[in-house]
């Protein structure tokens, strides 16, 4: 599956769930999105429960150096 945009969650919940369409035990990443934001990340609005960006730095995703 190709996709055009990263997805994110606005929770963990919402996050558990839809990566449960792909993976029984799918991993969920915590993404610092205001941080990122301020250092010039765009981020589009997808719905009320999911934001989009072209990328997002490993710099700004907790657990990866």
């Amino acid at each position: 599956m190709q996709r055009q945009y990263v997805h994110l969650s606005v929770d963990t919940a919402t996050a558990d769930q839809v990566g449960k369409r792909k993976a029984k035990k799918p991993v969920i990443l915590e993404v610092r999105a205001d941080e990122a934001y301020r250092a010039s990340v765009l981020f589009y609005r997808g719905n009320e429960q999911v934001w989009l960006a072209d990328s997002i730095p490993a710099a700004f995703i907790d657990g990866l150096s």
